[in-house]
């Protein structure tokens, strides 16, 4: 079943300084909801199955490929 906490499902170990990650649509809890199409700008939750789910706004999409940069308050607030 999937967790509906968030929108997509990224790795940890994969964000940059930038604290942009990649994240694919087709592995996220979301991968079968064809109203979910987030587009640059849109703001998006990311969650790891661990940790409580940053906030993010997608800057680039490429398919079924979404980088997004991970709201830096949502990951201070978090880290608090």
């Amino acid at each position: 079943m999937a967790d509906e906490r968030y929108d997509l499902r990224y790795d940890p170990n994969e964000v940059g300084g930038d604290l942009v990650v990649e994240c694919w649509i087709s592995h996220g809890p979301r991968a079968h909801d064809p109203s979910f199409d987030p587009q640059p700008a849109d703001e998006v939750t990311l969650g790891d199955d661990e940790e409580a789910p940053y906030r993010g706004r997608v800057i680039r999409r490429d398919g079924i490929r979404v980088w997004v940069q991970i709201d830096r308050e949502s990951a201070a607030h978090t880290a608090a």
